[in-house]
């Protein structure tokens, strides 16, 4: 009898395990199915009666899967533009299932041939493409008006975010090195996600090198999952300051720089062991949008982000508000100011949808 029950509580327990690594595994296939393949087959099916089975083989076998792993296996520059170009279809895939689902939705309201529609479909998710690619290329300058202590009055600050050189090249942070020195700014802050590949050369990033103000720079969450202190260390050799759980004073500032993690309690737990400047501008720079009312309460004047990119693509930016509510732009919270960038550069798909990539500039009247 105990054989038995002892079999039973092995059966319920293998059982439970089962559906513990099903459910996520279903979800990653449907998403997958869903987003990547679902609209190419429905407007292949629309522009020709004959089975599109190879087309799904392509887009499956030759998708971002294969363009990820070249970069595990084969770390490079090859790879690393292999996985944007991958990145940079499922970008286009989101876009056109967001495309498809609506002509499923209202279609019907104007009834034309398959193939027309077809036509339609594909000729939008071209010019939508067209025009994300173009836009992710696009550096706007967002001037914020600042208000302060006397101290503060001229000061010019910069805020670039989420650059993530790796999967975008070297170039493109030169690009906006050249456009911030044109803005003359007194200090340039940068909170996180600079690189996001491992074995990234300071030749890719030296461009930071030749900024004409000094620059301070916090870990995002990209850096933590690549070679963290080689980065730091190369962006010191640069001369930018790195901020890690501890404070500069910078002039009339006092610049804050804590490391990003997980848990929503880092910045509430990192300023209990950091002491506010009595008499300065107190600038608190964090990654993600989280513990601004800790930093309201610890006394900080205004705050810095990055993270949500602002959705990034239409209409992703609607998951990334139920995560991070503060999404993009300023708010006030508790006399402190918080600005969210919506960040600089792009991560994964070469696409912006519905955001732009920001380089933010503080002035202080």
């Amino acid at each position: 009898m105990s054989d038995v029950r002892i079999s039973s509580a092995g059966g319920r327990h293998w059982l439970r395990a089962l559906q513990r690594r099903a459910l996520p595994l279903l979800v990653v296939n449907l998403f997958y199915f869903g987003v990547l393949v679902y609209p190419v087959l429905r407007i292949w099916s629309l522009l020709t009666p004959v089975p599109p089975g190879t087309v799904a083989l392509l887009v499956i076998m030759v998708g971002p899967i294969i363009g990820r792993l070249a970069c595990e296996w084969l770390p490079g520059t090859f790879t690393r533009l292999l996985s944007a170009l991958a990145l940079t279809w499922l970008g286009l895939c989101f876009m056109a299932f967001t495309l498809v689902i609506c002509w499923e939705v209202f279609g019907w309201l104007l009834p034309l041939e398959d193939r027309t529609w077809g036509l339609i479909l594909l000729g939008a998710v071209s010019l939508v493409g067209l025009y994300a690619l173009q836009n992710a290329q696009t550096l706007a300058v967002k001037t914020v008006p600042m208000t302060g202590p006397a101290s503060m009055r001229g000061q010019r600050l910069v805020q670039i975010s989420d650059i993530h050189v790796g999967s975008r090249h070297g170039r493109f942070l030169s690009r906006v090195v050249e456009r911030v020195n044109v803005l003359a700014p007194d200090q340039v802050l940068i909170t996180g996600d600079l690189i996001d590949f491992a074995d990234i050369g300071i030749d890719e990033i030296a461009a930071l090198g030749r900024l004409n103000a000094p620059a301070t720079f916090i870990i995002g969450n990209h850096e933590r999952y690549v070679d963290l202190e080689a980065i730091c260390q190369r962006l010191r050799s640069l001369g930018v300051r790195v901020l890690r759980n501890e404070t500069a004073i910078v002039g009339p500032m006092q610049l804050i720089g804590i490391d990003d993690a997980e848990p929503k309690t880092q910045v509430a737990a990192e300023l209990t062991r950091l002491r506010p400047a009595g008499d300065s501008y107190r600038i608190l720079l964090y990654h993600r949008p989280d513990g601004a009312q800790d930093a309201a309460d610890w006394g900080a004047h205004l705050m810095l982000c990055g993270h949500t990119h602002n959705g990034q693509i239409l209409p992703f930016n609607l998951l990334v508000r139920r995560i991070f509510p503060r999404i993009c732009g300023r708010y006030e919270v508790d006399g402190m100011t918080l600005y969210v960038s919506p960040g600089t550069g792009t991560w994964g798909p070469v696409l912006r949808l519905g955001s732009r990539c920001e380089i933010s500039l503080l002035t202080f009247a």
